[in-house]
């Protein structure tokens, strides 16, 4: 990576103002990921503007200057750089903003395998998370590690390795975390304030989730669905969502886990799988994308429509990867 580094190092030699683009409906780690790096820039006098799309969910907005991000940009706004943060795409970003036409260059950052290298920098490797990819380049960059940006980074890997859970952890994920703690984080507070805060909406709707699981006959796929009258009847928001789709997961003898979301008309879909099953694949049917365990799609339609198209193509897909008889 030290040409990305390199040549990341030369444009911010030159820059003055930034903008940092996470993606539509964010989680852990392109929130954390884009704070940390917002404040490594400010450390090398760049004046940074935050940017998402969606509102940032209610657990992540303890961190550092998570009351910095806008959903809006000013008109005309124009930025020497322009960084996207885990966002596989451009239009992961949403529509809202065209970071080619706002900034003098595009810094790509990224960790999924179906990363289209959109930037005019790509900085895309196959780690853990983001977080993994923004610690170093900081390092590169000799920012100094302080507590706030430690918590952002730390926030961002548990998050998207089910606090160090999933098997995209390995060696240097365990030793980026330690020199986090050395840095002065919390884990107990961290881990607290994430896994352990959910509220009654989200109880109640993952209760009514929960309790229609459906089975293919061999118990190999599950799936459930969320429509937009039980959102409204538990009062329930997007991010009392998560992690429904990994308790299906879960289940003995679960090997797809697939959850819908029905919201206005599309149905947002939700992949995970337990071992050998690329459900990225599957997404990719469906327009989606993502990776090898964890995946999604978003598709206009009926949600009873939608729900038996990729059910039955999740179906055929495990079939052919010799799951069922």
């Amino acid at each position: 990576m030290k040409a990305e580094f390199e040549k990341i190092k030369e444009l911010l030699k030159s820059a003055k103002s930034a903008v940092i683009a996470a993606h539509i409906d964010p989680d852990g780690d392109t929130i954390g990921s884009m704070l940390a790096l917002g404040m490594m820039l400010e450390q090398k006098g760049i004046s940074v503007t935050l940017y998402c799309a969606d509102l940032n969910p209610k657990i992540y907005k303890f961190l550092p200057n998570a009351d910095k991000i806008r959903r809006e940009l000013p008109t005309n706004a124009h930025y020497d750089l322009g960084f996207a943060v885990d966002a596989s795409d451009a239009t992961r970003i949403g529509n809202r903003i065209d970071l080619k036409k706002i900034s003098g260059a595009v810094i790509n950052i990224d960790h999924h395998p179906d990363n289209s290298q959109y930037g005019d920098v790509n900085y895309v490797a196959k780690v853990s998370s983001v977080a993994e990819l923004i610690f170093d380049l900081g390092k590169y960059l000799k920012i100094k590690m302080d507590k706030n940006i430690a918590d952002c980074l730390y926030t961002a890997m548990i998050t998207d390795t089910g606090n160090f859970r999933y098997e995209n952890t390995n060696v240097k994920t365990f030793m980026i975390a330690a020199e986090l703690l050395k840095a002065g984080v919390n884990t107990h507070e961290l881990t607290t304030r994430i896994y352990d805060n959910k509220s009654i909406p989200s109880i109640k709707i993952s209760a009514r989730a929960l309790a229609n699981i459906k089975f293919t006959p061999d118990h190999k796929i599950a799936w459930t669905a969320v429509t937009d009258d039980m959102m409204r009847e538990t009062k329930a928001e997007g991010e009392d969502l998560i992690g429904i789709v990994d308790r299906l997961r879960s289940i003995e003898g679960v090997e797809v886990a697939v959850f819908f979301r029905e919201k206005e008309g599309e149905v947002k879909i939700n992949f995970r799988s337990k071992d050998r099953i690329n459900v990225s694949e599957i997404a990719r049917r469906f327009g989606g994308g993502g990776h090898i365990k964890a995946a999604g799609a978003v598709v206009k339609g009926e949600l009873a429509k939608v729900e038996d198209a990729v059910v039955s193509e999740a179906i055929k897909y495990l079939k052919a990867a010799s799951y069922l008889v």
